[in-house]
């Protein structure tokens, strides 16, 4: 059986101990990549991805020629994405997306999957958000990606336990069990993730990641973004370029820099193109 990491958390961060099984969550889950090579057809090849985590995005991203920079607070994380991406164009940087600066703009910045989800506070956000404008180049657009707000946001108490999945792993198996416990006053869930690893030889272990995860409106995007020298150009309820909608399953908010003189104009067709008024003819 592969040697799993202590329960114990020594860097206080939760995803330490099951960035082993972070994958198995998301081994169908591509329509979000396919989403940002889209993007990178009409903005750029240079991509900034912040929480990048083990590399689910950024490998499908270089694998198609584009030039990505990963960074990640957990070097776990980290270690996996590095091992995946050998051969590819591809940047791994250890780092906290609410205080970076890398010295270089890029054509996308992305936070793919609520990413800015675990951040602690209003303030955190507005802190990343500052980080996508520090970021962008000349018509470079920040994606930030979150779950759309849904009504067990706003339960009070715990929800019932679910077991989400039993796959294979390392020749036994591995079964993921979710524990919900909205708290609607503060705008957060309170996740535990229970990893029951059963090894080939029978032994049982169980692997805890517990962790905050708030709930994000679009005003308060809004809101984070214009303090954050940023506005809103786009904002869609899929991967698909639907417009956001009451029921959509994401909410997908594109920004960009409120004084870059290159202004996307994002139709609800899915089209975009420049405005040629406020680029200045350009």
């Amino acid at each position: 059986m592969a040697e799993l990491p202590p329960p114990a958390h020594a860097d206080d961060d939760a995803f330490t101990s099951i960035a082993p099984f972070y994958d198995l969550d998301f081994e169908e889950y591509h329509d979000d990549a396919a989403f940002y090579a889209r993007l990178a057809t009409n903005h750029g090849t240079e991509i900034l991805e912040l929480g990048c985590g083990t590399g689910r995005v950024t490998v499908p991203l270089a694998q198609v020629g584009l030039k990505v920079t990963g960074v990640d607070i957990n070097e776990a994380m980290l270690k996996i994405a590095r091992a995946r991406s050998r051969g590819l164009p591809v940047t791994y940087r250890q780092g906290d997306m609410t205080d970076l600066d890398l010295k270089k703009t890029f054509d996308l910045v992305t936070i793919p999957l609520g990413s800015v989800q675990h951040l602690a506070s209003s303030d955190d956000l507005v802190a990343t958000l500052e980080v996508v404008a520090r970021h962008l180049g000349p018509g470079g657009v920040g994606v930030v990606d979150v779950e759309s707000p849904h009504s067990d946001d706003f339960s009070v108490g715990p929800l019932p336990v679910v077991e989400h999945w039993t796959k294979p792993w390392e020749g036994g198996t591995v079964t993921k069990v979710v524990a919900v416990e909205p708290h609607p006053s503060e705008g957060m869930k309170w996740i535990t993730w229970h990893f029951d690893v059963a090894d080939r030889e029978g032994r049982l272990r169980r692997v805890n990641a517990a962790f905050s995860f708030r709930t994000i409106t679009l005003d308060e995007l809004h809101l984070a973004g214009r303090l954050a020298g940023l506005k809103i150009i786009a904002r869609f309820g899929d991967y698909e370029f639907t417009p956001y909608h009451d029921g959509a399953e994401r909410l997908v908010v594109l920004f960009q820099r409120e004084d870059d003189p290159m202004q996307w104009v994002y139709e609800e067709d899915d089209g975009f193109e420049i405005d040629p008024e406020e680029a200045g003819g350009a």
